[in-house]
């Protein structure tokens, strides 16, 4: 939590020292009291009072401590959903995605996955669809359609090599051609998410690609998707780049996340979903205090009308 008006604070010295002033003041009066009392009476009525008569002064230095507080306009931090972003899923299609330790195959894991991950996302964000294996195809251009890109990514088929540099590349051709850079050469509230299980073996060097997601200020969000224990139906082994793949998030300032079954994958995309579907923003709240020290000032009223001594 922080404040607009942090000096405002200072006031909440003031209203211990007003209650000690208080307190004085009903020390050194004089006491009231009738010439005959009726003891009986008094005795009866003396515990009730004692615990009432209190009640509106504790009301009244509850509702000046919050009535400070909102002075001072205390903001907290909260997820918002975005008005509008630009998304693009790059999923690997290499050979490597057919291994089977992760059910029923990495593959159709990751379309499952990626489809989850769409319908978790806002529907006015635009979302697109890359494909890469010994080159990057974009299969489909950011779009609100979700039913086209749960067809793309229906369409996928493992085969070839791996080219992460190219899916980066392609992904930020995408969300130029929709988004085009600001002034200060970057795009507004654009993503990439990766998903591969294998290092970059062809095409533009992952560095490159990285180098120019981080001047257009695109983060790129990588999932690593497999086990070693990842075998093709040739007997070659197929574990996941993970340190790579962790690179090219850091590189870029995305985040890197690792998954071993079909579980754990639409986990991370969900979270993901609603990671990159909201922004991190300060909200006032001055209203809350505010209105609960009016609630208190309301009720100490009532309570000093109801319980204070009265003639007749």
């Amino acid at each position: 939590m922080s404040f607009q008006q942090p000096l405002f604070l200072l006031g909440l010295l003031a209203v211990p020292l007003l209650l000690v002033g208080w307190m004085l003041f009903r020390r050194r009066r004089p006491p009231e009291g009738v010439p005959f009392p009726d003891l009986d009476l008094v005795s009866r009525a003396a515990p009730r009072a004692r615990f009432r008569r209190h009640l509106p002064l504790a009301a009244v230095v509850l509702a000046a401590l919050l009535l400070v507080f909102a002075l001072a306009r205390p903001e907290v931090w909260r997820d918002e959903p975005r008005e509008r972003a630009t998304i693009m899923l790059a999923i690997d299609v290499s050979g490597s995605m057919a291994a089977t330790d992760v059910d029923p195959f990495r593959l159709r894991a990751a379309q499952e996955a990626a489809k989850q991950f769409a319908d978790s996302v806002p529907r006015q964000y635009q979302v697109g669809l890359v494909s890469f294996a010994g080159q990057a195809t974009i299969l489909l251009p950011p779009t609100t359609d979700r039913l086209a890109l749960n067809r793309a990514v229906d369409s996928l088929v493992p085969d070839g090599a791996t080219a992460i540099g190219d899916a980066v590349v392609s992904s930020l051709d995408a969300i130029e051609t929709l988004q085009p850079p600001g002034p200060d050469g970057q795009v507004e509230a654009a993503r990439i998410l990766l998903l591969s299980d294998g290092a970059s073996t062809v095409g533009t060097l992952v560095s490159t690609a990285a180098a120019q997601a981080g001047r257009l200020g695109v983060p790129v969000y990588t999932v690593a998707l497999g086990t070693d224990a990842g075998i093709l139906p040739n007997g070659q082994r197929v574990p996941p780049d993970l340190d790579g793949l962790e690179r090219l998030a850091d590189d870029t300032g995305g985040e890197a996340f690792e998954s071993r079954d079909a579980e754990s994958v639409a986990s991370v995309y969900e979270r993901l979903g609603s990671f990159i579907g909201t922004e991190r923003a300060r909200s006032e709240v001055t209203a809350w205090p505010a209105g609960l020290a009016a609630a208190l000032l309301i009720l100490g009223g009532l309570a000093a009308w109801r319980w204070s001594p009265r003639l007749g």
